[in-house]
This record gives structure tokens, sequence and C-alpha cells, in this order.
């Protein structure tokens, strides 16, 4: 999810908190399905940086350090070192000199992209409240006034507070509602903005596979493809242990709002990320790539089945079982429920997707705990039974 004026994907946030950002970013979802990634350039016969999970960008070399970047709009920028002029045939482009020293992130995705890359420092405004940040940097820099905040929760971007910054670049993401006027108004103030837009990638490492995309605005490739390699060896790794176990605990992953089941399709990263740490999601056969909705009475059916509940959702509102079953007293029934079984998302799981690995390894440690002994999941929150 991501935060926003959009953010979390909405108009509001990519990654938002609590149930109105979710809903929101569940039904921005259900638009980017039919969206998807369109508008991608053809190549240029330019040397393309080779891609292994993702699918909604391209980087392409060109001499003397320069790149040709195709964001998640489909948008070709020129990126060239500092004090290099522009190639005739690209005039038409725009251009972002490199490295960015100064930038603006819409969506804590993007923050937590740029930590993996050590570039936290670069940032100097965000659209999250510094109370809402778990990451120490920013939460640090905000409160220094480093970090400014040019916008908030279901408020537009504040334009006026980004031009005030002078950055170098803009981070934005695309597929909630309204979220590509945001780039249009940032192009009409001639502001430099690229848009990534890593949550519509439906493999887990297709989404961490957009560090190469930020790294490419910071001359740092070569160190985003040694992170990534790594991340992908850890990931296999999991892989093969959990291949080790005896059988594929069967996976609830879904919230209910307001009569409404929310719950990831059967080619979603959520789905994906469960079949990779040895889990068998109850809705695989749900077609597509993003949230949809299912009836309630499928949603129990299937959910009696289950031996992990994992609620989308982070903890704010119902900090024990108890309180989910006061929100929701048909979810009582179910027996993962009724045994304790229901894990949430810890509060900085939006803003660890640069740890994706770990968040796959979590899920591992949920499913098999046998073939992880001592370990803890780290982005998940086991439901206490609690009294509230």
């Amino acid at each position: 999810m991501r935060t926003a004026k959009t953010k979390g994907a909405s108009p509001a946030g990519r990654f938002r908190s609590g149930w109105q950002r979710l809903l929101i970013m569940f039904l921005g979802a259900l638009l980017l399905l039919s969206a998807g990634c369109a508008g991608k350039e053809k190549p240029s016969g330019a040397a393309a940086v080779p891609l292994e999970y993702a699918t909604g960008f391209r980087i392409e070399q060109l001499e003397g350090g320069s790149y040709l970047v195709t964001d998640g709009e489909g948008r070709r920028l020129l990126l060239l070192p500092r004090g290099r002029q522009a190639p005739a045939q690209y005039a038409g482009l725009t251009r972002v000199e490199t490295p960015v020293r100064r930038v603006v992130v819409n969506s804590t995705h993007e923050a937590a992209l740029l930590r993996a890359l050590g570039e936290l420092g670069s940032i100097v405004g965000v659209t999250e409240k510094e109370e809402r940040w778990h990451i120490a940097e920013i939460k640090e820099g905000m409160k220094q006034g480093r970090i400014r905040l040019v916008g908030s929760g279901m408020a537009p971007l504040d334009y006026e507070a980004v031009m005030a910054l002078k950055p170098d670049l803009v981070f934005t993401y695309t597929g909630f509602p309204d979220t590509v006027q945001v780039v249009r108004k940032l192009e009409e103030l001639n502001l430099p903005v690229a848009v990534e837009n890593s949550h519509l990638e439906t493999d887990p490492l297709g989404q961490l596979e957009w560090l190469k995309f930020m790294a490419v605005f910071y001359g740092k490739l070569d160190a985003a493809d040694r992170y990534f390699r790594e991340a992908v060896k850890q990931a296999q790794d999991v892989k093969a242990t959990v291949e080790r176990a005896g059988s594929r605990p069967r996976v609830l992953w879904g919230i209910i709002f307001e009569g409404k089941c929310y719950i990831p399709a059967g080619e979603s990263y959520a789905a994906n990320m469960i079949s990779l740490a040895g889990g068998e999601y109850l809705f695989r056969d749900v077609k597509g790539t993003g949230t949809t909705t299912v009836s309630l009475e499928e949603f129990y059916a299937r959910g009696r089945q289950a031996d992990v509940f994992v609620l989308s959702s982070l903890p704010e509102g119902r900090v024990s079982i108890a309180g989910l079953v006061k929100q929701e007293p048909r979810l009582a029934d179910l027996p993962a429920v009724r045994e304790g079984r229901v894990w949430c998302f810890q509060p900085w799981y939006y803003q660890s997707f640069d740890r994706i690995v770990e968040i796959i390894t979590d899920l591992a440690v949920m499913f098999h705990p046998e073939l992880f002994p001592g370990a803890e999941p780290r982005h998940y929150l086991r439901l206490p039974a609690g009294d509230r």
C-alpha cells in the first residue's frame, strides 16, 4: 500500500493507515486491475538494463553515463550526468540531472526503496505525518525540519510546498483514482516527476526490483543489482526450505469492511507470497492480479478451511482476537479464529517493502514454524486472545 495524496493509493495515500486507507487502496486496486501498465514505450535501440521480475518500467543505457528511463506511466525521461548536454535526438524528453540530491517521495514504498540504497538523506519532502513513520531517519529529519510534510491524509499534494523545496525530482505513483492528475499537475509546474509503480507488480520480487528504477537516478544501479541478487537468493533459500514440509497450510487472507470482503486475487503479489512461503491460498482460483471482493458467504465458507488467517490490516482498532470478533462477530465461527491463528500487519508493514524477503520469511515461519525453530515474524503481529 502506498501513501499520498495518493499513496496507499489513493487520492490518499499509497500507504495510509487504518480502514479508510485500506478501503481506498482496495477500491483503487480494483481500478488499476483494468488499467494495467498501459503506455509502455517500444525499445529505443539503446542497451536495455535486464530485468528479471519487474514489468512496469524500463531502463536503457546510453553513452557517457546517460540513461533513458520509461517510468510506470509509460513516460520517457532522459537522465544526464550533471553538466552534460542532451543529445539532439532526445531534446523533447524531460531531463533529470543525476545524481539527484533533493527528492520528494509520495509513498512509503519509495522511502523504503531509498533506504535500501542508502539515500534517505536525499529526501526533503514526504506525504506522511511524522508520527506515522517507522523509518527512524525520516522521523528525525522531520523533527529537525530537514524533511517537510507536503501533504497528508486525504488532502491533495501541497504543490506550493513542493515547489518551495526545489526538488531535483518528485517520485510519485499512479494506478488509483486521481493519481494521474498529480503527475499532470507536477508536469504543468515544470517539476521533474518519475512514476514509481512497484505496487502494480504481481511478483513480490518484481516489486523489489523497482529498486533499480530508483537507483538509476542516483547512479547506483550496480549497488541495486547486488542488493536485489542477494534478496533473490534469500527468497530461493526460503522456498527450498518450505518445500521440505510435508504439507501446505491453507491460508485465508483478507478483510471485511462495511459488509464487503476484500481479498487478493489469485495472481496477486499477496497470493504469490503465500505460495513462495509454502502456503495454499484459499482463493488462488479467483482470477485477477489485484484486490477483489467476494461474498460474505464465500469468505466464511472457505475461511472455515483455513489453518491460518492473515487479516490484511494494520492492528489499529483490533489489537486482539476479542476485538476483531467484536467488530466482526461472524468471524468467531472460523476455526483459525477460535484457535488463535490470526495475524495482522505490524504498523511498519507498508514501510518495509525493501525487506520483502523478511516479509516472505515471516509467512514461512507462520506456516511452518517447525522448519524455523526459534524464529519470530517481524512484520506480522499474532493477535492475542485479549478482551478488546
